[in-house]
């Protein structure tokens, strides 16, 4: 789903591309030939969805490449489905089922449209002038909603099924709090374990002669408060930073075999 989800977004975001930019082109010619003809305003509704289609592009041309943050915007993906549907009902509610036969479409679309106002008032029968340009712009503002459906579920089940948002933001808190993470001190690799204890190895040296062998201990040191200063529970020279008294020394004057090998 990795690739087929990013290939579907792109698909889906060039298709909100293509409707904002029809809908505004047609939308913005329309403007022209009205302001042409005197009028001091469009109709407001007209605005609106000229409005939203220019919101349109520039989402789609923010969010086009599939990014992570391309599938987090789901909630804007769904807040755009609804700017769309209220678009389709306001434009739709102007014509109703009639579309072309309606008389908001002779005295106003198709009459600005055609350009008519040169040769004749309004109310006279446009003859399906601009018929094509008002039905696309309807049928683009509805596929326009569909699309921002889709892909606001379709960014819910990324970021569900593979955003791994509370995995990440737990592995965020622990590194934050220090826990399973290994740290030096003094030159020694420690290892900081989930209750608070951390081993560090300490050289010991044994006094037999001839042995020649150093081992290196464990030592566990305890801290109460994860990423405070540890307190060891060994105990240790300052001065030479080796323990006080050996550990499994053997003591002098005894008979030690491998010692004499």
């Amino acid at each position: 789903m990795g690739s087929a989800s990013k290939v579907l977004l792109v698909l889906l975001r060039l298709g909100e591309l293509v409707c904002g930019a029809v809908v505004l082109g047609l939308l913005g010619r329309a403007f022209y030939l009205i302001k042409d003809a005197g009028e001091l305003e469009p109709e407001g509704r007209l605005i609106y969805a000229a409005v939203v289609a220019s919101l349109t592009i520039v989402d789609s041309l923010v969010f086009i490449v599939p990014f992570a943050y391309s599938y987090w915007s789901f909630p804007l993906d769904f807040i755009f489905f609804v700017l769309w549907i209220v678009v389709f009902g306001l434009l739709e509610s102007l014509t109703g089922v009639h579309t072309c036969y309606s008389s908001w479409f002779n005295n106003y679309w198709g009459y600005y449209w055609g350009s008519w106002y040169v040769v004749s008032p309004p109310g006279i029968d446009v003859d399906w002038t601009g018929c094509n340009a008002w039905r696309t712009v309807l049928a683009l503002s509805f596929i326009a909603s569909m699309v921002y459906l889709a892909n606001g579920f379709l960014g819910l089940y990324w970021t569900l099924e593979y955003g791994n948002i509370r995995t990440r933001s737990k592995g965020f808190f622990e590194r934050k709090r220090g826990l399973g993470s290994n740290t030096r001190i003094n030159g020694h690799h420690t290892e900081t374990r989930g209750n608070g204890v951390t081993e560090t190895p300490v050289q010991q040296h044994s006094t037999v002669p001839g042995a020649g062998l150093t081992t290196e201990t464990p030592v566990q040191q305890h801290s109460t408060v994860p990423g405070a200063e540890l307190t060891s529970t060994g105990h240790t020279d300052a001065a030479t930073d080796r323990p006080a008294a050996p550990i499994n020394a053997v003591p002098v004057g005894s008979e030690d075999s491998a010692a004499r090998v």
